[in-house]
């Protein structure tokens, strides 16, 4: 056996005179054996999506598409296209003929490509899976049919149950025309909605509509059987890629074939871009990673210099010595390379067949509920040379240069510094003059602290203007601020909060945490379905079953008062006269606002509203108010849910559409249009809690109009 490779094994395994080199050997193949792990299963779910999307395209793509080189059409009856046809290995061959036409109906309009099929486009693709109203009819009778994507639906207002048909437009090819009349230089077709589709991919939701190919073939003026291409369904476990270079061998260079991943070759090499630089992110990590193996050895070195020199008595010279310790950072790597790779197989396994991580956190959300998961044995060979050649790379040149520089002290301080960072560094932040800091979740909470507190404390709001509590992800900076206060002020369900005030009491932090939610019955979140008894249309978006935005009600301002009141004199007895004084006068103030408010909406002719995000449960509650809510369990509505919205919010003449200046505002203005109600733009996330309690009743009492 090598002498270096020996005692290297040795000093690897054996246990050191220091137990703290034990633990930093370990720390140092954990380093190596989270970074495998996280690229195996990185660079697997890549793997998973892509065949996930080829999935999906399924629907629509065949396994093998024929199209000319140049020009649009070509003649399918050929002897080399019959050769094709009579291949063993072609199950179904479809023709196809592909244009861009304007489809209306009633006053709706929009350029669709229309897609001409023959009766075997159900059998080469899985188009019939996709369906979800109607079927898939072409033709029946005298009359011709039409299947379409649920986005160019929507758009046209259509489905499968309407019995007038849509209007195809396609300008003519041949034949004279009349420039005075523009309507001449169109040829004009009718057909039915069959059936709508959806596949989950833009492309072909939104701009595609399947007809017969017999139809088209009229529309373009084409007698003799053209197509413009010809789609392959192959028999069962035919190879597609030996079959596709026998039919280019058989219809020569003015062809070309495209298989799945080649038709969609943009989506598909986006995603092997990102899986790619995701993988060499994965790779600089993994460097960082090495890092810990230097550390390693150097402290190895310091505590075998005894053992040095008896090597040297003995005969050793330099490059043996160097040897050992290549081979100790070698076989780190290596030990960490294996077991890596060994349990990021597992993990990834596990998760195939498992699903332990979800995609969302509600099933039926995505396509699929688990994060898919394809295992490429190349890949994982890719990620073990890898790990390899960088761990062989970063211990070379370091053992060498401390071979020349046997023990500098300042060349094994340099090595140690990420160590001493890491223990023995803490970030401090400025004090900020003498008064006292308390940290408050949102800026409706420093409201009325400050009312209550006076200038006795300073408040800041962690949730930045114009963020959602719900989505924002506080830095460390700003955690450290808020465990250098002396009090923390939060609802207790908002976003971050659990995890915050966790922080604080699990780190020893000066803040107290004080839950002003105390004594506040919460409204529970109606999981995607009406809640006609409390007057809601609200839906569960996160926060553990209840509905936090109980600032927006005045007894929720007023529970949130008192329990600022109950802190503040907790924390500074002494001045409890002058913060009951403070909170007597904004409780006045809100029940004399509250009293107006009640008055102004007193009378509404529709109290039913429709907001982006539920935040106006307790308002709406409070007021006897309908509070319908677009937002569906934290995500973009379906389309199904907008017009079920709409078909409700309509037949109650609801005329007021509200949406948050942090959220997106497409959908209430679509809304809005749609049910012939003003958008009126709101902030219960402002300090100015007061003003637009005001704003929202005044846009309530006067149908919109807040001037």
């Amino acid at each position: 056996m090598n002498l270096a490779f020996y005692i290297a094994r040795r000093y690897l395994f054996a246990k050191k005179s220091h137990n703290a080199i034990n633990i930093i050997s370990m720390i140092s193949v954990c380093g190596v054996v989270v970074a495998t792990i996280a690229m195996i299963c990185t660079l697997s779910v890549f793997n998973g999506f892509k065949g996930l999307t080829s999935i999906l395209f399924s629907v629509f793509d065949p396994e093998l598409k024929i199209t000319p080189v140049s020009g649009k059409v070509f003649d399918p009856a050929t002897p080399e296209m019959k050769q094709v046809r009579e291949l063993s290995e072609v199950e179904f061959c479809c023709e196809v003929l592909q244009e861009n036409g304007f489809v209306c109906y009633g006053n709706r309009q929009g350029i669709s490509v229309l897609k001409g099929v023959d009766t075997t486009f159900n059998k080469s693709v899985e188009i019939d899976t996709a369906i979800i109203d109607g079927e898939f009819i072409l033709k029946e009778g005298d009359f011709s049919y039409a299947v379409v994507g649920i986005g160019l639906a929507s758009t046209l207002g259509v489905n499968a149950a309407f019995t007038q048909p849509m209007e195809i437009y396609m300008p003519k090819r041949t034949g004279s025309t009349n420039l005075a009349n523009p309507t001449s230089l169109f040829l004009v077709r009718y057909v039915f909605v069959g059936g709508v589709y959806y596949i989950n991919q833009p492309v072909y939701d939104e701009g595609f509509m399947l007809v017969s190919i017999d139809l088209m073939r009229a529309m373009l003026d084409y007698d003799g059987g053209e197509v413009s291409a010809l789609e392959l369904k192959l028999t069962p476990g035919a190879d597609v890629s030996s079959v596709k270079k026998r039919i280019a061998q058989l219809i020569g260079n003015d062809f070309i074939v495209r298989d799945r991943y080649e038709q969609q070759e943009l989506s598909f090499n986006m995603i092997q871009i990102e899986k790619w630089v995701a993988y060499l992110m994965l790779c600089f990590i993994l460097v960082l990673a090495l890092f810990n193996v230097l550390g390693s050895l150097a402290i190895l070195m310091i505590e075998k210099e005894a053992d040095i020199i008896k090597l040297r008595n003995m005969g050793a010279n330099n490059r043996l010595i160097n040897k050992i310790f290549l081979f100790e950072g070698w076989m780190i790597s290596l030990l960490g390379a294996v077991i890596g790779v060994v349990l990021g197989i597992l993990l990834c396994l596990l998760q195939k067949y498992f699903g332990l991580i979800p995609l969302g956190e509600t099933a039926g959300t995505f396509v699929i509920d688990a994060y898919p998961i394809e295992i490429v044995w190349m890949d994982v060979l890719t990620v073990f040379v890898t790990v390899i050649a960088l761990g062989f790379l970063a211990v070379l040149y370091p053992v060498h240069h401390l071979g020349k520089k046997w023990f500098n002290n300042t060349t094994v301080a340099c090595l140690l510094l990420p160590f001493v960072m890491s223990c023995g560094v803490k970030n401090k932040d400025p004090k900020a003059g003498d008064v006292k800091e308390i940290a408050v979740t949102i800026e409706p909470l420093r409201y009325f602290a400050e009312q209550i507190a006076g200038d006795r404390y300073r408040f800041f709001s962690v949730v930045p203007v114009g963020q959602s509590p719900e989505t924002y992800d506080p830095s460390p900076r700003e955690m450290m601020r808020v465990g250098n206060g002396v009090a923390y002020f939060h609802i207790g369900r908002l976003g971050f909060e659990p995890v915050m005030v966790h922080f604080i009491r699990e780190n020893n932090a000066n803040a107290y945490p004080f839950d002003l939610s105390d004594g506040m019955v919460f409204h529970e979140d109606a999981c995607s379905s009406h809640d006609h008894d409390s007057g809601s249309y609200d839906h569960n978006h996160g926060h553990d079953g209840h509905d936090p935005h109980i600032w927006t009600s005045f007894k929720g301002a007023k529970v949130i008062s008192e329990n600022i009141l109950k802190a503040l004199t907790s924390l500074d007895k002494e001045n409890q006269p002058c913060y009951q004084s403070n909170y007597s006068r904004l409780v006045q103030r809100l029940d004399s606002l509250e009293e107006t408010l009640h008055k102004q909406l007193e009378n509404l002719s529709c109290r039913s509203f429709v907001i982006y995000h539920p935040a106006l449960t307790y308002f709406a509650d409070e007021f006897g108010l309908k509070q319908y809510s677009i937002e569906n369990d934290g995500k973009e509505p379906s389309p199904a849910l907008l017009k079920r919205l709409i078909e409700e919010t309509n037949a109650e003449k609801v005329g007021i559409v509200f949406v948050q200046m942090e959220f997106d505002r497409k959908h209430a203005e679509q809304i809005a249009r749609e049910i012939d109600a003003k958008t009126v733009i709101i902030n219960p996330l402002d300090y100015q809690w007061d003003k637009q309690m005001e704003i929202i009743a005044k846009a309530l009492a006067g149908n919109g109009k807040t001037d």
